[in-house]
This record gives C-alpha cells, sequence and structure tokens, in this order.
C-alpha cells in the first residue's frame, strides 16, 4: 500500500513509477522517501510501498527554490526482490533503487512531474521445476538415474530366470544303469543254462 499523507497547503504530491526492461511488474516494493529543505533546514522521511501498478504516492513539502534547491531521495529498503517466472523456471532478483533529485517546490501550485525510476537488477537465483512422465494404467512408475520401477497393475512383464538343468545332466547316468544290468543278468542266465545243458549231455563214467 502507499503512504500518502494527508495534504495541506504546503504539500504537493509526488507520484512515483518503478519500471524495468525485464518486464516485471515491481508491486509490493518498500521504499523510503527523504525530503530535505536545504543543508541547514528542516527534513522529512516518508515511507511507501508500490501497488499494483508499480507507482507510489507521497505529498512533500513546498521546499526549495531555484537559487536553492530543496533534496528529494528515494531508496529501497534492504532485501527488496521480485520473482520471474519463465516456463518451468523462477528467477528471483534483486533490486535497489538510490535516487537522488533538486526541488524548487516554493510557491508551486501545481503537482511535480511523475518520476519514472528503473532499479538495479541482479539476479539472486533461478530454480528450474522438471516435468515427469505420466506412467501406464493401473499402476505407477518412477525412474531415478535412468532406472525404472513399477508396482501395481499391468506393469511391465517379468520373464523368470531359465531353469536349472544341472540335475538333468547328473541323473542322466543313473538312468543307463538299469538296461546294462538287465543285459547282463540276461548273459549270465544263459551262460548258466548252457554249462548246464552240456553236464547233462556228457556221457557218465563207469
Amino acid at each position: 500500500m502507499s503512504a500518502v499523507f494527508a495534504a495541506d497547503p504546503g504539500t504537493l504530491p509526488q507520484t512515483v513509477t518503478l519500471k524495468t526492461s525485464l518486464g516485471i511488474t515491481l508491486s509490493g516494493i518498500d521504499l523510503v522517501v527523504t525530503e530535505e529543505e536545504s543543508p541547514s533546514g528542516g527534513s522529512a522521511a516518508f515511507q511507501a510501498t508500490t501497488d499494483a501498478d508499480a507507482s507510489f504516492t507521497v505529498d512533500l513539502y513546498a521546499w526549495g527554490t531555484a537559487d536553492a534547491p530543496a533534496t528529494l531521495r528515494i531508496e529501497t529498503t534492504p532485501g527488496q526482490h521480485v520473482q520471474q517466472i519463465l516456463g518451468n523456471c523462477t528467477k528471483t532478483w534483486n533490486l535497489d533503487v538510490a535516487e537522488g533529485r533538486s526541488l524548487a517546490l516554493t510557491g508551486a501550485t501545481q503537482a511535480p512531474a511523475r518520476l519514472t525510476l528503473e532499479p538495479v537488477m541482479a539476479l539472486a537465483g533461478e530454480v528450474c521445476g522438471t516435468q515427469g512422465t505420466p506412467g501406464s494404467n493401473g499402476g505407477g512408475g518412477s525412474s531415478a538415474g535412468g532406472g525404472s520401477s513399477s508396482s501395481g497393475g499391468s506393469g511391465g512383464n517379468v520373464t523368470p530366470p531359465p531353469t536349472d538343468t544341472h540335475p538333468a545332466a547328473l541323473t542322466a547316468p543313473r538312468e543307463r544303469h538299469g538296461p546294462a544290468l538287465v543285459l547282463g543278468f540276461i548273459l549270465g542266465l544263459l551262460a548258466t543254462v548252457l554249462l548246464l545243458a552240456r553236464r547233462l549231455g556228457a556221457p557218465r563214467r563207469r
């Protein structure tokens, strides 16, 4: 809000506007306006805040002549800053106003011309956000460092690891032992039958 003091016959309204080439509206900026009649005369100080149009108005005393002008000084209070939003980035600018003017208002009947001041702007910092990629229907997803993870719903298909084939290879030799044992049993049985047949067929000695 602007600090506007009640006008009287000895005061005149002074309007000041802050403007920057950055295209930022400088509203809500706190300033101090000081008026000095002369080095040995009176002085007055006013507090002001720029409105939505980056302007404020104060009532100055009708001090100063062409031969002995009064001094007007306009300064920002410490720590004044504004923010500028560009896309998904936000820039913070510090601003400073330190302006001095000479005044000759004694005997004046009209308000002095509007002052337009351009503050000194200094970039204090910049923060940029990131835009996330929406996940698939039925499940959420997140990524960090190039990896991804999913939970719930129909996320990515999971392929189980191949089954271990070593146990089958170990049991294969055991399966070949059965036929070998059967064949050995048959051969042994045939050999026994042939031996008995020879003994039965041989002539007996008397």
